[in-house]
């Protein structure tokens, strides 16, 4: 059953049973607050001392037979028809939400000064809005007495090995000791915690050297296998900084998804030969050249499901046009500590493959009689020691499109660099055939083409 109300004097619809915060929520309405209304169950919060501890969503509330408003907490409301809601702009509201900030910063001192969470942390977000200074009072706290008890929690929930804490900016919300999850999906803590105590450190993380200061982010979705759950990107310039679960959804990113084993930032933007750089001009020649010697019937082509279905039909095209009848996809090897069983193809299923000339991927990468390859490579390679022994048992015998400078692309006769996740645009087809299209959001680079342009390029 549908539910009507008014917020601010706007209209929303919502489900019934829906407290006034999850309602406002998934309307994009924001009301301040420092819990997650995802793991809370309505009208339990007498029963647990952790829960209604921020106090932040603090509403005005009148209800359909009632004459005039009263204070409520938004998280603890259950919506009713021709309820009216007043959220922003009412001084009584501004002004125990000010005082409740402030009491915050006088219970826990802060370190938002030099704390590199800020782009997310909603504690700062909410200090901003208030215009509340960060500076610490002088009675503040530099020590919480829940920390142990808090980590003892952590300890018992079983964290992946990347999901890092930072336990100087916890404020005690609470939302640990009611977070529960099932294996698989751990790491969505740190979409929950609201001063970004739990963050995920990833190889990658090493090579962004760009401001943080002014991120941006998109929606857009997950690659890391045939379900293309939604997902925030954050980025800056040239890189992805990081990626979460959008707000307000029911579910979030697993733990495969948010350890973004598909993606780097150590690209390359010339081709390179024998593991040299070149100008494209001699690379095309030594393609042409290394395409007319082959033998088809001991060439096999190789190609990753991560890129956009464009690209695999393009590529798809390129090894049939050249009479090459072997070809084998390439699993994406998401590492994790998860004990869930994920499709680990992407955009490759029945529904995406039906235009597809080569369906046989039967081939081994391994067979003796195959002494040439061309590939459509990724990351990965460097993560695998199969394939970094099949780089230097092959070295110089294979031909890779790639966006990365791995250990496939230095031991290749020839690497070409291609536009990575973030730089390309093109459409996915997730399991259920439902087809999505990924934008391209970072600074584009120009020697950096997304395959089917660059395949143009060659044979023009």
């Amino acid at each position: 059953m549908i539910i009507k109300f008014t917020a601010d004097g706007k209209t929303v619809s919502a489900q019934r049973g829906y407290t006034i915060l999850q309602a406002l929520s998934y309307a994009n309405i924001d009301v301040p607050h420092l819990c997650s209304y995802k793991i809370n169950s309505t009208n339990t919060f007498e029963e647990k001392n952790n829960l209604l501890r921020c106090r932040l969503c603090v509403v005005k509330v009148k209800k359909k037979n009632e004459e005039s408003y009263s204070l409520k907490y938004a998280c603890n409301e259950i919506v009713e028809n021709g309820m009216s809601v007043l959220n922003n702009n009412d001084e009584d509201i501004i002004k125990y939400r000010t005082a409740l900030l402030n009491s915050i910063l006088y219970m826990h001192k802060p370190i938002c000064e030099s704390c590199d969470a800020d782009y997310i942390c909603r504690l700062k977000k909410y200090l901003d809005i208030y215009n509340i200074s960060i500076e610490a009072s002088e009675n503040a706290s530099a020590d919480n007495i829940n920390i142990d008890e808090i980590k003892s929690i952590i300890s018992n929930i079983g964290l992946p090995e990347y999901i890092k804490a930072d336990y100087d900016r916890c404020i005690s919300c609470g939302i640990c000791e009611d977070y529960k999850t099932i294996c698989g999906y751990s790491s969505m803590i740190a979409d929950f915690c609201p001063t970004h105590v739990f963050y995920a450190v990833r190889p990658i993380d090493d090579k962004i050297k760009d401001d943080l200061s002014k991120p941006k982010s998109i929606r857009s979705f997950c690659i890391g296998c045939n379900s293309l759950c939604d997902a925030d990107y954050i980025y800056i310039n040239n890189s992805i900084k990081d990626i979460s679960s959008p707000f307000g959804k029911k579910y979030g990113l697993c733990d495969y998804g948010r350890k973004m084993d598909y993606y780097s930032n150590n690209t390359f933007e010339l081709p390179l030969n024998n593991g040299i750089q070149c100008n494209f001009k001699d690379a095309k020649d030594m393609y042409l050249k290394f395409m007319e010697d082959i033998d088809i019937d001991s060439c096999l082509g190789i190609y990753s499901s991560m890129y956009p279905i464009e690209d695999i039909k393009a590529f798809d095209e390129l090894i049939y046009s050249n009479g090459i009848l072997n070809i084998i996809c390439k699993k994406n090897r998401m590492a994790t500590n998860s004990e869930v069983i994920r499709d680990n193809y992407t955009n490759i299923n029945d529904f995406s493959i039906k235009e597809l000339k080569n369906k046989d991927y039967d081939a081994n990468i391994n067979d003796d009689k195959y002494s040439k390859y061309i590939i459509l490579g990724d990351v990965l390679d460097d993560n695998n020691d199969e394939i970094i022994s099949f780089s230097k048992k092959h070295k110089g015998n294979y031909i890779v499109f790639s966006p990365c400078f791995s250990v496939l692309a230095y031991n290749a006769y020839l690497a070409f660099p291609i536009s990575g996740l973030g730089e390309f645009s093109g459409h996915y087809i997730d399991r259920h055939g439902k087809k999505k299209e990924m934008p391209s959001f970072l600074k584009i680079n120009k020697n950096r083409l997304n395959l089917r342009d660059l395949l143009k390029y060659l044979y023009l």
